[in-house]
């Protein structure tokens, strides 16, 4: 008997499957799942043992013995196993990369410790992790009066439940829609629906797509499950996420709270996963493996509710023709107003960056002792520099995008690299003293509020204010129960902020997110816009909503303003039919990157006739774009280009392209990454 090895270094030529003898003082010890010490070359490597086979694929003389046993707790099972292989086929990355994914977290750190020492699982079986039906020692439900909600569901809210409950009880496999408007209370419907599989004693997921979300979401949960409940995400240390996955794996905790990484936690017995805000792109991870969380939780085999007022266009176009089930929640709880929406045009404004509607307003709400959220998507306080003379902007040396000015470190950064420079006052290409400051950022905002309301208490919600652990949940309390009363920031207040004292919500500029050079800039300005409204009046006092725009007559303004999701939906689905665009096709972007600018054109052209070629055999409608430069087409040093494939069924393209990438031999400083089902074209 040989034992199926894969190294845990990843490079074409090792990306395969190594056969092993297994020594005799180990054929009764190991188990797929098993990190293992092996010879390799001249010297010892680790790998990961992913099953057993009576023949190796090499003479007998050429097989070496698996020299020890790393940690004898299986990392992995047949079924993430499974799900691995199909995770590196389809999206065409390292068999390695896809089964450290599935694996806990560090792993990939603990590879290189020398200790051979067992590791423990508290009350648990040490081969918990490789049992197919392991349930836990505890009982499905200790304490049903824990489940109980002081809530009375709406008539809404109990007809989606029944419907995700009945696909529940009867295993099924299936994606519904849970279509509701913001503040209608989806999240209730979810804590039921994971109430209901616990009293099972089946396990669940809950995803959301920021970790800003989770502080105010574990309170939630955490007070109707106490310690049933595991959080998973990147804010925690590595020992903390490493208590929460053995916790999970063992069976003490039955449901996963977490980001999109928590779609692979070792539940016993799933049998729901929630994606919340499922149109957020951050459910899709941009490195390999490039998967979609919820692709991923579809291929778990159980129900998946995916809940937004929001739902992205492929989602609710799925929803309507049927592949997808649906239930809706139409109305606020108790039938509270969806607040009103006023769009201002920023033509006719000058002065100031908040216009006077909107400064008129914010002076209102905190007289009143109320709390407004100014959304703005822009981080930093000027957003580029511009030479007055000769035009130049300062852009970073190794990215073609314009630097930020930073007010608090008086630098200027590029928000894709490291680069920082002192700000400067002298153009570097003509070298006139006329360099001026422009655009806006959140750090201006929060000087110029600031300054208009001295007394206003103002917090900063952005990437930079959020560099050190704890930061979310830091910010959050402040906001929602200390004195702060007015929240700047990105796109990380548009969902979930939960606060009953918010009234007025100010959309500094709309045309941030209107202007990408992507085709689901109009969808993104909806969501955002309709989703940061939905912060305001939630509770008993009504609420309001600003939005400034140099574009007010466009339709994504004007179908946000009436909270009309259905309107919006219909003429985006025609402009996207027209242009062939999801959900009437699917999408592979394939990037081309190096630092010599012609071989990345000579080797992307060959690639995009390759494929347009072979496309033109296989039947059906499709398109072979480019290559064309990539919008940021500098990107860390790297020139960039993109060729874009549109197909109804893009399978043989996908196929093709990755066979043809293993094949050839294409210089080691040119990179093709390639994003099936892409959320991002930038």
């Amino acid at each position: 008997m040989y034992a199926e090895i894969v190294l845990s270094r990843a490079t074409p030529q090792l990306d395969r499957i190594y056969h092993y003898r297994v020594p005799e003082g180990f054929k009764d010890k190991l188990k797929v799942g098993y990190q293992v010490v092996i010879p390799f070359g001249r010297g010892m490597t680790v790998g990961y043992l992913i099953g057993f086979s009576e023949k190796a694929d090499v003479h007998e003389s050429l097989i070496k013995d698996i020299d020890a046993i790393k940690n004898e707790v299986p990392l992995f099972n047949g079924n993430s196993l499974a799900l691995a292989r199909w995770m590196s086929e389809h999206y065409g990355c390292f068999f390695i990369s896809a089964l450290r994914t599935v694996m806990p977290p560090g792993t990939a750190g603990k590879e290189k410790r020398k200790s051979k020492k067992k590791l423990e699982i508290k009350n648990s079986k040490a081969d918990i992790i490789n049992e197919e039906d392991a349930s836990g020692s505890r009982s499905p439900i200790s304490d049903l009066q824990s489940l109980k909600s002081p809530f009375t569901l709406t008539s809404a809210q109990s007809s989606a439940l029944q419907k995700i409950n009945a696909s529940v009880d009867e295993d099924r496999k299936e994606t519904i829609l849970l279509y509701g408007v913001t503040g209608s209370g989806k999240t209730e419907v979810y804590i039921r629906a994971i109430g209901h599989a616990l009293e099972k004693g089946k396990g669940s997921i809950m995803l959301v797509p920021e970790i800003s979300l989770t502080p105010q979401m574990v309170r939630r949960f955490k007070e109707r499950f106490n310690d049933r409940i595991a959080v998973l995400h990147s804010d925690l240390t590595l020992k903390q996420r490493d208590e929460e996955w053995i916790r999970i794996a063992s069976g003490e905790a039955k449901i996963v709270l977490g980001a999109r990484s928590a779609v692979f936690a070792p539940v016993a017995d799933p049998a729901l996963v929630i994606l919340d805000e499922e149109f957020e792109t951050t459910y899709k991870q941009e490195k390999n493996p490039r998967y979609h969380a919820r692709e991923i939780a579809e291929r778990l085999g159980i129900t998946v509710v995916l809940g937004s007022a929001t739902p992205a266009v492929e989602t609710f176009f799925k929803a309507r023709s049927g592949e997808y089930g649906f239930a809706e929640l139409p109305e606020r709880i108790e039938r509270r107003p969806l607040p009103p929406v006023e769009i201002v045009d920023m033509r006719v404004e000058s002065e100031w960056l908040l216009s006077g509607k909107l400064r008129d307003e914010l002076t209102q709400t905190l007289s009143r002792g109320e709390k407004a959220i100014l959304f703005l998507n822009r981080r930093g306080y000027f957003t580029f520099s511009v030479c007055k003379a000769c035009g130049a902007v300062l852009e970073c040396p190794n990215c073609s995008v314009s630097l930020v000015y930073h007010s608090d470190e008086k630098k200027l950064r590029c928000g894709h690299c490291d680069f920082s420079a002192e700000a400067r006052v002298v153009c570097p290409k003509c070298g006139s003293s006329s360099m001026g400051f422009f655009g806006t950022g959140t750090q201006r905002i929060e000087k110029e509020v600031a300054q208009a309301y001295p007394d206003a208490k103002i917090i900063r919600y952005d990437r930079d204010a959020v560099i050190k652990k704890g930061s979310h949940e830091t910010i959050f309390a402040a906001f929602a129960e200390g004195n702060a009363n007015v929240l700047i920031g990105t796109q990380m207040v548009t969902k979930g902020l939960d606060v009953p004292l918010v009234t007025l919500v100010g959309v500094v500029s709309a045309d941030t997110s209107l202007n990408l050079p992507d085709f689901r800039a109009a969808e993104r300005t909806f969501e955002q816009i309709t989703q940061v409204a939905g912060r305001a009046g939630r509770h008993d006092l009504p609420g309001k909503v600003i939005v400034q725009s140099l574009n007010p007559e466009h339709y994504a303004l004007k179908y946000a303003r009436s909270h009309d999701y259905d309107g919006f939906y219909k003429e985006e689905l025609e402009y996207r039919r027209s242009l062939f665009y999801p959900p009437f096709s699917r999408l592979i972007n394939i990037v081309f990157s190096g630092r010599g600018e012609e071989k990345v054109i000579e080797i992307a052209d060959k690639i995009a006739k390759g494929l347009s070629r072979f496309m033109e055999g296989k039947g059906g409608k499709y398109q072979v774009l480019g290559p064309a430069k990539a919008p940021i087409f500098k990107l860390r040093g790297q020139y960039r280009y993109q060729v874009l494939v549109k197909a109804e069924d893009p399978e043989p393209a996908r196929a093709k392209l990755f066979d043809h990438l293993k094949k050839a031999n294409y210089p080691a400083d040119i990179r093709i990454a390639v994003d099936i089902d892409p959320v991002n074209l930038l």
